[in-house]
């Protein structure tokens, strides 16, 4: 709680603003709950008529110099750009859920504005965007959507236009949804800002009740409300919005206070309070601010001043407190590897505020040139809250691309957790989350494939403690994906939800479409763990922790590859006819199962020397076809011994993901599951998951769930019946011709599918085409030797091993 009457470092004033508030009651906006309905997609995009302008705030004015030796601390990051792995120690940052919900993106309801709002409890989610809602009832893995525009009945010469928050009220389990309405027609003045109560219960039925907060109960009729947002407090639910004139001229902010107890009644009171001075603008509440709400605005490019309202007062107060300088404008200098810019929409407003213990962080976004950095940033000022002081300023930045609208949260071990976006002349805009205190750990969590046509990115991100475990954070964005219709209407929104490794979150890196389900965790491996992942040395554990590379990247892995190089003929056509198999699981045995010596390359996409960031490359079986063999390997029907226990060539130290058909399956006698794919061919393999066949390999537990979802989905089906043993394997009915039969028919109680580890039951070995089946098969690019197996490549290239499979 802020001591009255205490001055900080750097401290300007000390005023009591006790005359700026107003006492009002919300307008109830329907009697009865309103039920909206849940469809599988968003509407169609129609083009409004009318949408108010965006109104532009003003600059803020020039501060005076200020040093703080003693408490400036910028902190400089280095990526992890892909996730971190099953095993990260407990400093790590891990992912529980990471869904892209494609429907808004694909309906064009989705803008470069997106502004995504997310509150969620237990296996309820709330989450919004400018122009679309959505709803999940099973934590995020799926969502529902609402229509904004037409669930709710619309005032007089109203309706719905974009800004949405929403928030979660624990202690009452109540969804708060706000909405932005603005005029029909007319000025640009008089509108209201909608909020929608639920119980969590009522939120998975559609069941809302509504309330308005109009101009004339603000005491500001003719003004218009703008950038609204939400926090939660002990026994208050904040509400904050802009004002402006009907010209666009700004005309300060407001805060709204509404007792938690009144919710749910028909007569909700409030009080608001309202900046005497425009100057002070853009409010952000402290999410997490307990019996004190904090909130702040810049007083000039040195000063922040902070608002401390007590429950038990009537009104704030304020105090100016001196802060590193920063650069700021309208729209920062940062280009996209196009040579497009997307922070020509960004000012230094406050996009994120909360409260950990006794200790306050506001951030917002400065440019280039702040603090001595070379690219836009985000700027964070953690304060004490008992005297308002500045303990340190804490900078997010990049030395190679630009970092904005910084959202921030509290979970409940008084952690910072922050969602941000990052992008520049090597990186498309990329979403990051991370967390600033105790062990400073940042994630990327999506990879953007794009820039966007109209320089415009914004205006804010959300992260939310994710209830009832509040350990973990829940946090949105969004990222331009594939090659675009060019309507900037596009965007993929994103729901994540990150925390501490040590936390218990259960990983998925999944970029899939928000209809894939999260994968559940693999089994634990026996025996030792693998190394700890992240660390230098030590490979990656968990291809599920891994995004997928950004398109820029992947043409630089590929090309790093060969791609596009001129076939080797006559190396390739020197082989010899290829002889006797060796002894099963002695080729290159270490290298196709993560034993060797090169293992913690893979995957980390280090070329030449650069770091492009750990993740997954995107190809095609043409793509991986035309690759040409490395040096030492050219020969394909010979295996060089110097290669057994080590990897050649980018290729072989590439986590490759391709879209493919089956129509092949074979368990061969060194224990692998042979995945021929259909069309163009090559072949992927899965070796049997145990200690006995892959020793300490660092992907055990991803194999065993690949080895896993092929046995569900194709093994079992395999009917003993339709099989004859020939010599020592199985083979269908009809492939047996003029070979000699041991038996005619496979025993009706032999199963196909891989034993449990330390059973003692066999797997046979069988040999058979299945229907085709579509699927996406992440793993390890390596060249095999020439020896005549069925669909292989030209080049002889595999998948192998194949860590992951998603049937598609």
């Amino acid at each position: 709680m802020a001591k009255k009457g205490a001055r900080g470092q750097g401290a300007d004033d000390l005023a009591k603003v006790g005359d700026q508030v107003r006492e009002f009651r919300l307008d109830h906006a329907t009697k009865k709950p309103i039920q909206v309905q849940h469809r599988a997609e968003p509407m169609k995009y129609v083009r409004r008529e009318r949408i108010h302008p965006r109104r532009v705030l003003p600059r803020v004015r020039e501060g005076k110099p200020r040093v703080f030796p003693s408490l400036s601390r910028p902190l400089s990051f280095h990526l992890q750009a892909a996730g971190v792995a099953l095993r990260a120690t407990a400093d790590d940052l891990t992912l529980s859920a990471n869904t892209e919900l494609s429907g808004p993106g694909a309906k064009q309801m989705a803008s470069t504005v997106g502004e995504p709002s997310v509150c969620a409890a237990g296996q309820v989610v709330m989450y919004t965007g400018n122009w679309y809602a959505a709803r999940s009832a099973d934590a995020g893995q799926t969502f529902q959507f609402i229509d904004p525009f037409s669930s709710f009945p619309d005032p007089p010469n109203l309706s719905f236009c974009c800004d949405q928050v929403v928030n979660y009220i624990q202690a009452i389990d109540t969804f708060v949804w706000l909405l932005q309405y603005g005029p029909n027609s007319g000025p640009q003045q008089d509108n209201i800002q909608r909020l929608a109560f639920a119980k969590s219960a009522d939120v998975a039925a559609g069941n809302w009740s509504l309330f308005d907060i109009t101009t004339p109960g603000l005491g500001v009729k003719g003004q218009f409300m703008d950038f609204p947002d939400l926090a939660v407090g002990s026994n208050f639910l904040y509400v904050t919005t802009n004002l402006f004139t009907p010209d666009g001229q700004l005309a300060g902010a407001a805060v709204v206070r509404i007792p938690i107890a009144n919710i749910g009644t028909p007569n909700v009171a409030a009080q608001a309070y309202l900046s005497p001075d425009p100057r002070f603008n853009s409010f952000r509440v402290a999410q997490n601010c307990g019996t004190t709400a904090f909130f702040a605005a810049h007083g000039d490019t040195s000063t922040l001043r902070v608002f401390s309202w007590e429950e038990t007062e009537n009104a704030p107060t304020s105090q100016d407190i001196g802060i590193a300088p920063w650069v700021g404008g309208q729209g920062y200098q940062s280009l996209t590897p196009d040579g497009r810019r997307w922070l020509d929409r960004t000012d230094p407003r406050l996009t994120g505020a909360t409260m950990a213990k006794n200790e306050l962080w506001f951030a917002w976004s400065v440019d280039g040139g702040s603090g001595g950095l070379p690219n836009p940033f985000v700027q964070v000022a953690h304060i004490d809250a008992d005297n308002l002081t500045l303990l340190e300023n804490v900078n997010v930045f990049d030395q190679n691309s630009a970092t904005a609208y910084g959202a921030l949260s509290t979970n409940s071990d008084n952690e910072v957790g922050i969602s941000y976006m990052i992008g520049g002349a090597n990186k498309f805009p990329s979403l990051m989350v991370g967390v600033l205190t105790n062990s400073r750990r940042d994630l990327q969590v999506a990879a953007g494939d794009r820039g966007t046509a109209d320089g415009q990115w914004g205006d804010f991100l959300t992260v939310r403690p994710l209830f009832p475990d509040k350990k973990l954070f829940a946090a949105t964005g969004y990222t331009m994906n594939g090659a675009g219709d060019g309507s900037n209407r596009d965007a993929a929104p994103r729901y994540v939800v990150f925390g501490r490794s040590g936390v218990g979150a259960v990983l998925d890196g999944s970029s899939s479409p928000q209809t894939k389900t999260r994968r559940p965790k693999p089994p634990e491996p026996a025996g030792p763990l693998p190394p700890t992942p992240g660390a230098d040395g030590a490979p990656i554990t968990d291809v599920n922790a891994l995004s997928v590379v950004s398109a820029v990247v992947a043409a630089k892995i590929k090309a790093a590859a060969g791609l596009g190089a001129a076939p080797q003929a006559s190396e390739l056509a020197a082989a010899a006819p290829a002889p006797e198999a060796d002894k099963p699981g002695t080729e290159r045995w270490p290298v196709k199962t993560g034993q060797d010596q090169d293992r913690a390359k893979v995957g980390k996409n280090i070329i030449n020397g650069q770091n492009l960031g750990a993740g997954i490359v995107e190809s095609t079986i043409a793509e991986l076809s035309s690759l040409p063999r490395p040096p030492g390997l050219q020969v394909a029907t010979q295996n060089p011994p110097e290669f057994q226990s080590v990897r050649d060539g980018v290729t072989e130290v590439t986590i490759w993901r391709i879209d493919a058909v089956i129509i092949a399956l074979t368990h061969e006698s060194d224990g692998d599951y042979h995945l021929g794919p259909g069309g163009e061919t090559m072949v992927g393999e899965v070796p049997t998951p145990t200690q006995v066949f892959v020793g300490d390999s660092p992907w055990l537990a991803n194999l065993q769930q690949a080895r896993q979802e092929i046995d569900q989905k194709l093994v079992k089906s395999l009917s003993p019946q339709s099989f004859t043993l020939v010599n020592d394997q199985y083979l269908p009915h009809g492939a047996v011709s003029g070979t000699t039969v041991v038996r005619e028919t496979a025993d009706p109680e032999l199963r196909f599918d891989t034993p449990p580890a330390g059973s003692l039951r066999v797997q046979p070995l069988f040999a058979t085409r299945i229907a085709p089946t579509p699927a996406r098969l992440t793993g390890v690019g390596f060249f095999d030797r020439a020896h005549g197996a069925t669909g292989a490549a030209p080049n002889v290239i595999e998948l192998h091993p194949v860590l992951k499979v998603e049937w598609t």
